[in-house]
């Protein structure tokens, strides 16, 4: 069964607050809330957040790098990583 969009953005988000810790997570939010230009996000200014998206998508057997990929799940990714960011990357469900 595929995840939801908001089931990747949960755990998504998990995966940050456990790659960047919480003070970091506090200047993203506050970095995107002040963000003007729609498609930046800045967790990118910490880590390579693609990569931790990706490996929650690994998690459920869909590799949008394979050949096909991002036909099958861009979508998915990009209803996810919007969905999480809207959401402050809140951790809770």
């Amino acid at each position: 069964m595929t995840p939801t969009a908001s089931t990747i953005a949960l755990e998504f988000s998990q995966s940050l607050h456990a790659c960047l810790g919480p003070e970091q997570m506090r200047e993203v939010v506050e970095r995107n809330r002040m963000e003007t230009t729609p498609g930046i996000c800045h967790s990118h200014d910490f880590c390579d957040a693609n990569m931790v998206l990706y490996a929650v998508f690994l998690h459920h057997d869909m590799d949008p790098a394979s050949e096909g990929g991002m036909e099958l799940h861009g979508a998915l990714w990009d209803q996810a990583w919007n969905l999480a960011k809207s959401r402050d990357f809140r951790v809770e469900g």
